[in-house]
């Protein structure tokens, strides 16, 4: 059964996009099964944020935020869909633009997206697992791939606005979207941490001590990163060999882990 992951938070900035860019390869690659290997999966992205940036790194084309026809919004408009072939192999997008807006508000548009067909309809589909990357702005597109997901990713950075913005995808969840999908599970990454910085040092440990094991990682600030996703193509860190291999590692290690949960 097609495995769908969202990758939320109420305050922008805090690196969906880029979380959203690795869980997609990770997910492509070959997976193993009671030791034997499978065939790779297929990945279908779906980019909810009119910014458009997931979309950009999986095809290197910074103008796709102008091509307002077809992809995420035949979707939400319910029509035959016709996912772009990128170059990274296994990954399928419905991209993103810049008049998404437009599908904000709209009475019909809502009614679809948050009914349990939205759903069964994406599982419906010739993908393993699909990453769904989501505006930080509250609305529609926020909230109603919550009620699509298996799982939500929460990332945040080690600061007060961040952390308050996770916790308000915590309330939404458990106020709204249970009701709906009960079976949502979430799990949370701090992000973009210096350790060396006591105020940092200080978040991780309020987060940590409040929410316990769902908190997998703490991803440190590394240039390495954004070298990778600033490459022709753009590439996940762990293909990076300049990259300092414990990152490469903890990054892969990560991914496939939120992957697997």
């Amino acid at each position: 059964m097609t495995k769908i992951i969202v990758v939320i938070n109420q305050k922008g900035g805090v690196g969906k996009s880029t979380l959203a860019f690795h869980l997609a390869h990770a997910a492509a690659e070959e997976f193993v099964v009671n030791g034997k290997a499978k065939k790779n999966n297929r990945v279908l992205c779906i980019d909810l944020d009119s910014q458009a940036n997931f979309s950009q790194y999986l095809t290197g084309d910074l103008d796709i935020c102008n091509v307002t026809t077809g992809g995420v919004g035949d979707l939400l408009e319910g029509l035959a869909l016709n996912p772009l072939v990128t170059s990274h192999e296994g990954i399928d997008l419905l991209h993103g633009h810049a008049n998404l807006d437009q599908f904000d508000g709209n009475v019909e548009i809502e009614d679809r997206g948050y009914s349990p067909t939205m759903r069964e309809y994406l599982r419906s589909l010739d993908y393993d697992v699909i990453i769904i990357d989501t505006p930080p702005a509250v609305g529609f597109r926020h909230m109603a791939p919550l009620c699509w997901a298996d799982l939500a990713l929460i990332p945040m950075e080690p600061v007060m606005s961040s952390i308050v913005g996770f916790q308000n995808v915590l309330s939404a969840i458990a106020d709204v979207i249970s009701p709906i999908n009960p079976g949502l599970k979430w799990v949370g990454v701090i992000n973009r941490a210096n350790m060396r910085v006591k105020s940092h040092r200080v978040k991780d440990e309020f987060v940590r001590s409040e929410y316990g094991d769902p908190i997998l990682e703490t991803l440190s600030t590394r240039t390495s990163v954004s070298d990778a996703m600033e490459e022709e193509p753009a590439q996940p860190v762990w293909l990076r060999k300049s990259a300092p291999k414990a990152l490469r590692e903890q990054w892969h290690r990560f991914c496939k882990k939120v992957i697997s949960n």
